[in-house]
């Protein structure tokens, strides 16, 4: 009676340990890490070649234990940052409000992060200059963070390099 009440114990922690979870990761191409080397200075030709898929960036997440919406969906939220570098030191970070997203493998807008804006935005510029960048290496890190479950998504990291 005993082993047979402690088996049905285990049994049903084993049901309720059972916790949702979210695994993935972002790529740049079918890379986690990359380095882009412009040609010039301007943000814009950077926002040009993310926009003419030179480097389509990828979400892929999957989970496990999430309970289905009435549509019979899983839908996680997640929170988009972005973090912008300029030899090691900050220059910029943004915080999105949370997006759901079913699981799966899909293509991202550049215009999901703002790391286009932080690099814009650096230095203030004429009219004539706009969007330069000065010379230096910079790194930038886009994470995707699920709200209340548990798990990570993989982080992509690129490097931008103006002479």
């Amino acid at each position: 009676m005993k082993k047979t009440l402690l088996i049905a114990i285990i049994g049903l922690c084993g049901l309720f340990a059972n916790a949702q979870l979210v695994q993935g990761e972002m790529l740049l191409g079918e890379q986690s890490k990359m380095e882009i080397k412009l040609k010039n200075n301007k943000v814009v030709n950077l926002y040009a070649a993310f926009r003419e898929g030179n480097y389509p960036l990828h979400f892929i997440f999957t989970t496990d234990a999430i309970p289905l919406n009435e549509d019979k969906k899983e839908v996680v939220q997640f929170v988009f940052t972005t973090t912008v570098k300029k030899e090691g030191k900050i220059i910029g970070s943004s915080k999105r409000n949370p997006i759901p997203f079913f699981p799966g493998d899909m293509f991202m807008p550049v215009e999901t992060f703002d790391f286009i804006s932080i690099l814009s935005n650096i230095q203030t510029n004429s009219n004539d200059r706009i969007s330069e960048m000065s010379s230096g290496k910079y790194e930038v890190i886009l994470e995707a963070k699920p709200i209340g479950v548990k798990g990570t998504i993989k982080p992509v990291r690129f490097q931008i390099t103006v002479n």
